[in-house]
């Protein structure tokens, strides 16, 4: 296995699923929401659309504050790291896990 020396995410978007809190059986609070993103960027000269659609989920402490003060429309700066997970079919995506969230 390699080691990997940086895993940083940064992005900025809206809220577009409501965020749902939950509990994991160790006790430990996860709020789960759906970030898009949406922007013109230049590669190689040329102007690119980008898009992106992203399910972020946040633990602990930072969760439980947020739950009350996060809803569908909110336009949200997120960074930590990407992790991938499989769903119940065996089919992976990528996930943020947000340890920083800011409102914009």
């Amino acid at each position: 296995m390699s080691t990997i020396v940086d895993n940083h995410y940064q992005l900025g978007g809206s809220v577009i699923k409501p965020p749902r809190l939950t509990s994991s059986p160790a006790g430990i609070q996860h709020l789960s929401f759906v970030l898009e993103h949406r922007s013109e960027q230049l590669e190689a000269g040329f102007s690119r659309r980008s898009f992106v659609r992203i399910a972020v989920v946040m633990s602990g402490d930072s969760a439980v504050q947020w739950a009350n003060n996060l809803k569908v429309g909110d336009v949200v700066q997120a960074s930590g790291f990407l992790n991938r997970i499989e769903d119940k079919n065996g089919i992976g995506k990528l996930v943020l896990h947000a340890q920083q969230l800011v409102k914009i």
